[in-house]
Order: structure tokens, then C-alpha cells, then sequence
């Protein structure tokens, strides 16, 4: 009986060792996955604080009538039936009626051009060169849960 008792027990303790392992795997894997959201969310804003120096450069060579000055991109009105655009559109990310705003498309070529050939992007990101803003077309999710597009929502 006693060893019957004592198998019971021992295996009671590997069952509580083993879920005491599983709960530190699963904190562990917590921390890191949100450091690397973390970093990635870093990226995603120090590159879009690269486009805006560059493109508000512009905009203002642009607004002076700076000979030669013209906006980078692809005026978003040519792509505006993408389902990206059309997503921001939705949900009243980008409004492309109004004339607060001048959306252009940058699209790695364009970086290229404008000297930032370091960063890649899989579509385009947006430039507003009225509002002096960038918008992440995918979307990235912040500390706090919540998806951000625009640089300004960033800050």
C-alpha cells in the first residue's frame, strides 16, 4: 500500500514540475515575442521618421517653386481602387477628397530616390506632403493593443 501511495505522489510532483516548466516556457515566450514587437514597431517608426525628413525637404522646395521641385510618388488618386488604400479609406485613415491633403505613394524606387535605399517595403508607404505626415499602409500595433498606420499616431 505504501508504495502504491509513494508512485502517487511522485507523480503528482513531476505533473506540478512539468507545469511549472510550462508556465515559465509560456512567460518566457511572452517577454520575448513582445520585445520583438517591440523592436519591430521601433523600425517601422524610425523608417517613417526618415521618409518625413526627406519628403518635408521636398514639400517645402515644392511650395517655393524651387526650379526643378516636384513631389516623389505616385499621386494616390492612380491607385486609389488598391484594397490597401481602399482599407484606409474605410477606415478614415486617409480621406483622398479632401484638400488638406496631397497623398503621394512611395514605393522602394522612390526611396531609392529619395537616398533612402535601406529601407524596403514590400507595397508603398504614403507620403501627405501637406500635412507633413507618413502612413504605414499595413498598420502596426502598438504597446497598448492598438493598430496604428499614421507616423503622427506614433509619436
Amino acid at each position: 500500500m505504501k508504495s502504491r501511495k509513494s508512485l502517487v505522489a511522485t507523480y503528482i510532483k513531476i505533473i506540478l514540475v512539468i507545469l511549472i516548466i510550462a508556465a515559465l516556457i509560456y512567460g518566457a515566450v511572452k517577454v520575448l515575442n513582445k520585445e520583438y514587437n517591440n523592436a519591430e514597431y521601433e523600425t517601422v517608426k524610425t523608417n517613417l521618421l526618415l521618409i518625413q525628413g526627406k519628403t518635408e525637404v521636398i514639400a517645402q522646395q515644392v511650395e517655393i517653386e524651387e526650379e526643378g521641385a516636384a513631389y516623389i510618388g505616385t499621386e494616390i488618386k492612380e491607385k486609389q481602387d488598391d484594397a490597401k488604400i481602399q482599407n484606409l479609406i474605410q477606415n478614415n485613415i486617409i480621406d483622398i477628397e479632401s484638400k488638406d491633403n496631397n497623398y503621394y505613394c512611395i514605393d522602394n524606387a522612390n526611396l531609392e530616390e529619395l537616398g533612402l535605399g535601406n529601407i524596403k517595403t514590400e507595397d508603398y508607404f504614403i507620403v501627405d506632403y501637406k500635412q507633413n505626415d507618413v502612413i504605414f499602409v499595413d498598420g502596426i500595433e502598438n504597446e497598448e493593443g492598438n493598430v496604428v498606420y499614421k507616423l503622427s499616431d506614433m509619436e
